[in-house]
């Protein structure tokens, strides 16, 4: 009943409250009106473009489509936390927003003066509030971009999104053509040796030294029989055969042996000279574009109407209050009188 009877009271004080001040209360409310519809017209709009890509993961290209024993899917697959990481840091690198800045003129888009003080300053500050980046959930990545035009707005995320993937190739470039260089080298180098030896080789075949154990056993059995025959002749050509290739037998044996090892190395050394030119000549995107910013239709920001309501309900609040304290006052001093 007390409750009741309070709740009466409250709802009675404030009905006598707006009766002795509703003129003051109706130029309030008017005024609150045209003042906050004026303030959420003039408030610049802000529009909000976004991208959502997934990078992808950073196995190499070449060990994907070059191995017999790997599978192509490693070029379809999306990255997991690591490849994230990785992709925010160019996402936050230097050369990104230099590029952006240089293509959409942001100095001059945002009004900043570049012969002011501190203008890069201002510039950041600015990137910073209209610009972010943030890893979803899913690990994918968000791309946000704030701005008063909506097509500038989606122009520079999707810029962003696509040049943030040529950043990263770039700096991956360097690194690939590097160790292409110098695997390039010494697999030539190699390929040069193997030249040497090979025309070392065909020099001994020359002088008739093809197989130092088979010409060994075959003149071997070749002399015997001569000696049995009685053919001097034929046994003293056999002998100075032997001379040739007891002379070059065994440079013609030691080429041989490091001819097939060399060949196995070899062998190995085009595979990683393939793989490394594949790397360093070769574009593969690093991200998944799962959705490309579009060109807002409707501001993100200011919601005119929810300031307009805020603004006169905020603007009635304060004045009710304003009222009900300069009454309780001039009750109080009556009081006293």
């Amino acid at each position: 009943m007390e409750n009741n009877s309070n709740h009466f009271f409250s709802a009675f004080w404030l009905l006598e409250l707006y009766r002795s001040n509703k003129r003051i209360l109706h130029i309030v409310l008017m005024s609150a009106i045209v003042i906050f519809s004026i303030l959420a017209i003039i408030l610049p709009s802000e529009y909000r473009a976004t991208v959502i890509l997934f990078p992808a993961s950073n196995e190499s290209a070449s060990h994907t489509l070059l191995s017999v024993n790997e599978s192509s899917k490693g070029l379809s697959r999306f990255g997991e936390t690591e490849e994230v990481e990785y992709f925010l840091q160019v996402l936050y690198s230097d050369q990104i927003k230099d590029y952006i800045t240089k293509k959409f003129n942001l100095y001059e888009h945002y009004g900043i003066d570049t012969t002011s003080r501190y203008p890069k300053t201002k510039l950041t500050d600015k990137w910073e509030n209209n610009i972010s980046y943030r890893k979803t959930e899913f690990l994918s990545i968000e791309i946000e971009v704030f701005d008063k035009d909506p097509e500038t707005a989606a122009k520079i995320a999707n810029t962003i999104a696509d040049y943030s993937d040529t950043l990263y190739n770039k700096i991956k470039h360097e690194r690939a053509i590097k160790a292409f260089e110098i695997v390039k080298k010494e697999y030539f180098d190699a390929l040069n040796e193997i030249q040497k030896m090979q025309d070392s080789l065909q020099k001994l075949r020359e002088l008739g030294v093809v197989n130092y154990e088979a010409q060994s056993e075959v003149y071997s059995d070749a002399y015997a029989q001569a000696l049995a025959k009685g053919n001097k002749e034929g046994a003293k050509a056999i002998e100075e055969k032997f001379k040739i290739l007891a002379q070059y037998g065994g440079t013609y044996q030691m080429f041989d042996e490091i001819l097939i090892n060399e060949s196995k190395r070899i062998s190995e050394l085009k595979q990683k000279y393939l793989e490394a030119k594949v790397d360093a000549e070769q574009y593969i995107p690093y991200k998944f574009i799962v959705s490309r910013a579009e060109v807002p239709e409707k501001a993100y920001y200011p919601i005119r109407w929810l300031i307009v309501l805020g603004g006169v309900l905020s603007t009635l609040i304060l004045t009710v209050f304003l009222l009900a304290f300069l009454s309780q006052k001039k009750k109080s001093i009556n009081q006293m009188d």
